[in-house]
Parts: structure tokens; C-alpha cells; sequence
């Protein structure tokens, strides 16, 4: 499920050409996109997880930049993340973020009683800079190189925005090749593919983050905590690029792309209707997925259940 598929498609079903000036590369990708973490975090095609080290007297922990929700439930539907002490694993369930707050557990233990999930505390700042190199477009591409400083994309990750303030062009962070190197999607005014000339100023603009919190704190360190999640695909940009999902996504991904064009255009009853059909259509794919991975009646919810 490729870009250049997924813009052939895309065309098809709004019956335009290829050269229609009506639609444009990046509002098409911006769309899909959006229909990817959407559909995503419906039936979780897409998972993920992290490994964490406790610190002692630590509470809070930076989950990665792609973490959408949790993943994994126990028989009674509660989420968990598994502690390894060097011994012995435990298993320790989620609880609401107003309930932690509202118990005030301020003494640590050995091993935590419950972790939750909210917005990080500390968010990253803009990147700003300047290109230390050229980086022509090649196949709807081009690479953000900056020698400034040898960490200088440490905190970037893929699906940050990036925005070049010489020519005004914008677009997405692809991946990153080093802590110096980006591969973007660039794209101009008309939303065409763009590249970066040498000296060119930008900024990056990272995503929001989200931490895990342990009640208590745990009052030991180097034990590895995972947390199992659903994860934010990648950001499809380019031609040649393409989402890990099954062949049957295409259709949803598909239909929920074209109704923004609708609502771009004010026709909001076929929006609707396309929206509506998105919806059926994810179910049907969702329990195509679970049979898949032999989840029988297993079901997503990003809304964490209460204890």
C-alpha cells in the first residue's frame, strides 16, 4: 500500500486526473495520513513496544514519539505493562490520571501498584537551524541535512513537522537517518514536491509526547519496565513509501481521504456519508485483523478502562 497507489486511487474515486489542479500531493498525503492513525487506532494493525529502566525516586518516563494508546489487556480488560526486577516479572495494571493524582501516593516501593498515561510534563522545543547542505527532491523526497551540531535531530523523530522559512515551503519529517541527517517531504505553495537549498533556515516543530507514571514511585533502579502499545504508522509522503497495514485498509484509508476533500469543498452530506462507510468499512476490517493474529473477540479501546 504505496504512496503512488494510494494517490492513484485517491484520483479514481474523486474522478480526477492526474494533472487536476483541484487536488494536490500534500493535501492528499495529509489526508490519508490522517486516515492511517485513525484506522490505526481502531484495530491496531500496528503495534509496538518500549523498554523502560527505572531510575530510583522516579515517577515519570517519556514514551516514544509514535505511542498512540495502550495495547495489551489482561482477561478482565485492564491494561498492563510488565516489570522485570532481574528475578521475577510482575505485572502491574493501568489506573486513571485524576485517580493517581487524587490518591497522592508520595512514599515509594519497591515495585509500583498501578502506572497511567498522560500528556508529558517537560515537551520538546522547536528545532531551529539552518541546512549544511543541498538536498534535492528525488521520488517526492528530499534530506535535511544540518552539521551544526553532532545531536542536533536527537529529539526529531518521524512525523514531525518541518517548515523552511527561506522559501515558505512546509511539510513532514519522514525519518531520520542520524543525528544530523533528516529524509522530509518538503512541498511548495501549490503543494508540489520541494528540496532544500544550502543555507536554507527551518524550523522543526516535534510532536507531542506522552509519559508513563508509576504510584508509587519505585525506589529501585535498572529494573525494565515494557510498555506494549499501539503505534502511530509512519507517515507516508512520497511515491515509494508505504503503510504496514493489510491490503483491506486501502478502501477505508481510501474513502476517508476523499470525504475531507468533500468537506473541503462544503459538500458535508457526502462527507458524511463517506465517513459513515470509512466507520462500517473498519469494523469489517478489524475483524479481519484480529482473525489474523488469533485475537478472537479482541477488541481496541484508546479510552483506558477504569479499575
Amino acid at each position: 500500500m504505496d504512496g503512488y497507489n494510494l494517490l492513484f486511487d485517491l484520483r479514481e474515486a474523486l474522478h480526477e486526473r492526474s494533472d487536476s489542479d483541484w487536488l494536490n500531493d500534500q493535501s492528499s498525503y495529509t489526508y490519508l495520513y490522517e486516515a492511517a492513525k485513525e484506522l490505526n487506532s481502531r484495530i491496531a494493525a500496528i503495534t509496538s513496544y518500549q523498554e523502560i529502566t527505572t531510575i530510583a525516586e522516579t515517577a515519570e518516563y517519556q514514551l516514544n514519539p509514535d505511542f498512540m494508546g495502550l495495547y495489551l489487556q489482561d482477561s478482565r480488560n485492564e491494561y498492563y505493562v510488565k516489570l522485570y526486577d532481574g528475578t521475577s516479572y510482575y505485572f502491574i495494571n493501568h489506573k486513571q490520571y485524576e485517580d493517581v493524582i487524587y490518591d497522592d501516593r508520595t512514599t515509594s516501593q519497591t515495585i509500583p501498584d498501578y502506572f497511567t498515561i498522560k500528556p508529558a510534563t517537560t515537551q520538546l522545543s522547536n528545532i531551529i537551524g539552518t541546512a549544511s547542505a543541498a538536498g534535492t527532491t528525488s521520488n517526492g523526497e528530499a534530506t535535511l541535512t544540518d552539521t551544526s551540531s553532532s545531536t542536533k535531530f536527537s529529539n526529531a523523530a518521524a512525523g514531525d513537522l518541518i517548515h523552511n522559512t527561506t522559501d515558505t515551503s512546509h511539510g513532514i519529517v519522514l525519518a531520520k537517518t542520524s543525528a544530523t541527517v533528516l529524509v522530509t517531504a518538503i512541498f511548495d505553495s501549490s503543494g508540489s514536491a520541494a528540496s532544500w537549498e544550502l543555507s536554507d533556515a527551518y524550523v522543526l516543530v516535534p510532536q507531542p509526547r506522552h509519559s508513563i507514571v508509576f504510584e508509587p514511585l519505585t525506589s529501585t533502579a535498572a529494573y525494565t519496565i515494557t510498555v506494549y502499545y499501539i503505534q502511530k504508522p509512519l507517515p507516508v509522503f512520497a511515491p515509494y513509501r508505504s503503510y504496514k497495514f493489510p491490503t483491506e485498509c486501502k478502501r477505508e484509508m481510501v474513502q476517508y481521504a476523499v470525504a475531507r476533500y468533500k468537506y473541503r469543498e462544503s459538500d458535508h452530506k457526502s462527507g458524511n456519508d463517506l465517513f459513515g462507510l470509512a466507520n462500517r468499512n473498519t469494523r469489517i476490517t478489524g475483524s479481519i485483523v484480529n482473525k489474523a493474529n488469533n485475537r478472537g473477540g479482541f477488541t481496541m479501546n484508546l479510552r483506558p478502562g477504569r479499575r
